[in-house]
């Protein structure tokens, strides 16, 4: 295909050139290897990615299917971020054994917990299926043609690989460049995860919301866990009987720490990135789709956060959901921050100018190219006010528990235990004051915003009913609706489970349940909001949504060929990836230099008992007063706490290995700093930085503080 050999030039001249980020594909390394290697990386490409030898790839994997984690033992010990295994941690948490709060550390291999519904995915291999899909030069179809084109290759390529890589194995296939790259990637999936240690919150979670996104950082922002397989090393479900695994290969473990000017290297598997989003695109996703989701979000995490301020029940029950909101809504703040001071929509205009100027210069091209950016345009500006409300609806209306218990009931008539165990489940979960407050704020802040998006039975009943007041209407719905009481909630449930389990259910009991849950003030409106969902919003997406993806097609398409001076990696889609970078500080303004990285003093410095996030334990104190460091001060004496490096970065990185110039572990990537996270449009190399939990203080923590010496033991650390 004439794609592919326009790939392999583009390969060849940005493998001369030094990257400002990227996200490099491992198969395709070697490509990148002398450049890594100009910047102190002293191993090869077979080191990093090999289906012949053990690699690098084989001790990194797919976390719970939205983190990275790498094994760090030869009896599968397994480190991660504490955020990614908070959910775990939170689970095995009660009142009385909080191992959230107070931390949790196994002292033999008996002691460590099954985390159920946990795995990991361990890449086995990657092929290039690219010459697979050659309908993409194919103008006749359309986009939907050309989906289910797609889909048809894809299912037979899946059956091809069950035959070619036999069983016990899993298969996926990614594009790449907007669909112009195909990728069969080949797994073995791991079942049985057991958590082994966890820092108290106060160290894993320390500055919680107030540092996240932030530099400097203060976290030791990491936890433990081990992959058991079957007796033969293969994946398997839970069993007593299941050993720990033994991996192909295993991170050693450097003491030598880190400094300004070292190569880093970080593999793991980014989320989502847009780095090639038309600057129309941006400009309606910055100025306008980000502020709505931002000001949603601020708004749910007042209430969470003053109600886990007021109890420690609450706080068990929210911390995972405050951290979840929190996250996003702060990291798209620091994107329209990094967007806007960096210009990136005028930076994106002027790479479109040159585009077009480049179209001129070949006829040809041109001929195929040249209404790209005016179809962009046009698409965006018509497209815009639905995406808006599809923003504000995904944000306030869909994650509503009332709404949401609406959508577990929708099959309770063909009942079964499941089901009536969602809604227990859901109710126990949650608190009806908290989820109240949020019902009410989201509802008023929807009504206020999508004037234009309204169900009009909820219209007609706000307006001739209520005065036009959305605080009366929903203080008359939890007044009178089921679903947001649970009581009568599971009053009604058992009565339809007795129903249920008699030989003879009786019709006329089950049709009156279906007519009261019909008339329930949450159902009327809930299916409003539904409706305007599924027949205004979703069919605008479902229109929309190919025609961007078949011009972003050929727009990747269209760069790749007349500009292939241009570096370009592709967009994160959840795969392996390396990004490698130096660590180096940056000045996010004027007056503002910050340092390479943070140090125990810092935490101290911080700790303040009236403030939750920032309460260090006494003990951690005690071993600073006493710098009680053993092995893991730098050479300054001082016990360093994180650090930032120019790896370029994204959601999904959190818990991948950061990777020193010989290959050893020095540190647990966790997050990006602030002004930085507008690299998942455009990376600016001067301010973008990931921030890492330096390893030392991950051992120090495990061993100075934790006394868990078992883990210590199990790993090879190199002085």
């Amino acid at each position: 295909m004439r794609f592919l050999c326009l790939l392999a030039l583009f390969l060849t001249l940005s493998g001369r050139v030094i990257a400002d980020g990227g996200m490099w594909l491992p198969v395709l390394i070697s490509q990148r290897i002398g450049d890594m290697q100009a910047n102190g990386f002293k191993l090869t490409a077979d080191d990093i990615y090999s289906v012949n030898q053990a690699c690098m790839k084989d001790a990194v994997m797919l976390f719970g299917g939205g983190c990275t984690a790498e094994i760090v033992s030869k009896h599968g010990l397994v480190f991660t971020n504490h955020h990614c295994g908070r959910s775990h941690i939170l689970s095995h948490s009660t009142l009385q054994n909080d191992y959230f709060t107070d931390g949790f550390w196994a002292k033999s291999q008996k002691e460590e917990l099954p985390c159920n519904g946990l795995t990991v995915k361990i890449l086995q291999l990657m092929e290039d299926v690219s010459d697979r899909f050659v309908i993409i030069d194919d103008k006749n179809l359309t986009a939907q043609q050309y989906s289910q084109k797609v889909r048809q290759i894809k299912e037979q390529i899946y059956i091809e690989a069950q035959k070619k890589y036999g069983d016990g194995l899993d298969f996926n296939i990614e594009s790449f460049y907007a669909g112009n790259m195909y990728y069969l990637f080949v797994y073995k999936t791991f079942k049985d995860i057991r958590l082994v240690g966890a820092p108290p919150s106060a160290v894993g979670n320390f500055g919680s919301n107030t540092d996240n996104w932030m530099w400097p950082r203060h976290s030791g922002d990491f936890s433990i866990f081990r992959i058991y397989a079957d007796k033969n090393n293969n994946p398997a479900e839970y069993s007593e009987n299941n050993i720990p695994y033994t991996p192909k290969k295993y991170f050693k473990i450097s003491l030598g720490g880190v400094e300004e000017g070292d190569f880093t290297m970080v593999f793991g598997f980014p989320g989502y990135t847009e780095e090639y989003l038309p600057s129309s695109a941006v400009e309606l996703n910055t100025n306008i789709i980000r502020p709505a989701q931002v000001f949603a979000r601020k708004n749910i995490m007042e209430i969470q956060s003053a109600a886990i301020a007021q109890s420690r029940q609450i706080r068990l029950k929210y911390t995972s959901r405050l951290a979840s909101v929190a996250n996003a809504e702060k990291k798209w703040e620091g994107e329209i921050l990094g967007i806007n001071s960096y210009k990136a929509i005028e930076r994106k205009k002027e790479f479109e100018r040159n585009f077009v100027e480049k179209l001129k210069q070949n006829p040809s091209a041109k001929a195929k190219y040249s209404e790209i950016l005016p179809a962009y345009k046009d698409i965006y500006s018509h497209y815009g006010k639905y995406l808006r409300a599809l923003a504000y609806y995904t944000e306030c209306i869909y994650p509503l528990s009332a709404f949401q218990a609406i959508n577990d009931f929708n099959g309770v008539f063909g009942f079964n235990i499941e089901i009536k165990d969602s809604f227990r489940g859901r109710f126990c979960s949650a608190d009806s004051i908290v989820e109240r407050r949020i019902f009410g704020r989201m509802l008023k802040i929807y009504t206020d915003s999508c004037r234009e998006f309204l169900p009009e039975n909820y219209s007609n009943i706000l307006k001739n009913r209520f005065g036009g007041s959305v605080e009366r209407y929903v203080d008359y719905i939890y007044e009178n609706s089921i679903f947001c009481d649970s009581t009568k909630l599971f009053s009604l449930i058992d009565r339809l489970d007795s129903e249920y389990k008699k030989n003879n259910p009786d019709k006329n009991k089950i049709d009156a349940i279906k007519l009261q849950v019909a008339n329930d003030p949450i159902t009327m409106i809930g299916i409003g909001f539904s409706n305007i969902y599924s027949e205004t919003l979703q069919p605008m997406q479902r229109n929309y949504r190919p025609k961007i993806d078949s011009l972003n097609r050929i727009y990747q398409k269209a760069l790749l060929e007349i500009m292939p001076e241009q570096i370009m990696y592709p967009d994160a889609n959840l795969t392996l990836r390396v990004a490698y970078g130096k660590v180096s500080g940056f000045s996010p303004r004027d007056g503002v230099n910050y340092l390479t990285f943070t140090t125990l003093d810092g935490v101290i410095e911080k700790d303040n008992p009236e403030i939750y996030d920032y309460r260090v334990p006494e003990r951690l104190k005690m071993l600073y007063r006493n710098k009680d460091y053993g092995r893991y001060a730098d050479s300054d004496g001082r016990l360093h706490v994180c650090f930032i490096a120019s790896n370029h970065t994204t959601g999904g990185n959190s818990g991948s290995p950061v990777i020193n110039a010989d290959g050893n572990l020095v540190g647990i990537n966790f997050d990006r700093n602030w002004e930085g996270t507008m690299s998942d449009v455009m990376y600016n190399p001067q301010i973008c930085r990931n921030i890492s939990v330096d390893i030392r203080y991950v051992l120090f923590l495990i061993d100075k503080y934790a006394g868990a010496k078992n883990i210590i033991k199990e790993l090879d650390i190199v002085e």
